[in-house]
């Protein structure tokens, strides 16, 4: 009989030492598997910063080619604007010259009137051009209303030139 209580203890000793090993085991193997879980976690979280970082910066790239576009039509419509006006004050200054010429072969009242009226357009020319050289300081945030006023001060010099 004591034969069989060691050899009873014996099993119940290595059966406990299983069932420990087991849950040891088990417990070993959840840690892993949350091991695993959380390094997949970290990957996709990883991979998802990553693609929104791939987003914004092609976001950024996009928006930065449109500003580029944008300032090149600006800087385009600026010059368009500027080589038409330079070209008018040409064509302008020759109908002055004409006028002068025409002040200068009159007599009397009509040439004092003449010389009244160039006076005030030679002013208003050097007013315009002060106005029209600012437009190369005007932004794009600015341009309108300086293209504006450029364009109110122009319609004013033309017809005063052209009634004289």
């Amino acid at each position: 009989m004591v034969r069989f209580t060691r050899l009873v203890t014996s099993t119940l000793s290595i059966c406990l030492v299983a069932a420990a090993a087991a849950a040891c085991n088990t417990a070993s193997d959840d840690a892993n598997k949350a091991k695993a879980a959380q390094a997949t976690a970290n990957d996709k979280s990883g991979a998802a910063v990553r693609e929104s970082d791939e987003k914004v910066e092609n976001a950024q790239a996009e928006a930065d080619k449109k500003i580029g576009a944008a300032r090149a039509d600006f800087m385009t419509m600026r010059e368009n604007f500027r080589h038409a006006t330079t070209q008018n004050l040409v064509d302008l200054d020759q109908k002055v010259d004409a006028l002068s010429t025409k002040a200068n072969q009159s007599s009397g009242k009509e040439k004092t009137d003449r010389d009244a009226g160039l006076k005030q357009i030679h002013a208003s020319r050097d007013a315009f051009q002060k106005l029209f050289l600012s437009l190369d300081s005007a932004s794009e945030s600015t341009w309108d209303d300086a293209k504006a006023r450029v364009d109110k001060e122009w319609t004013d010099l033309k017809t005063m030139v052209d009634r004289a």
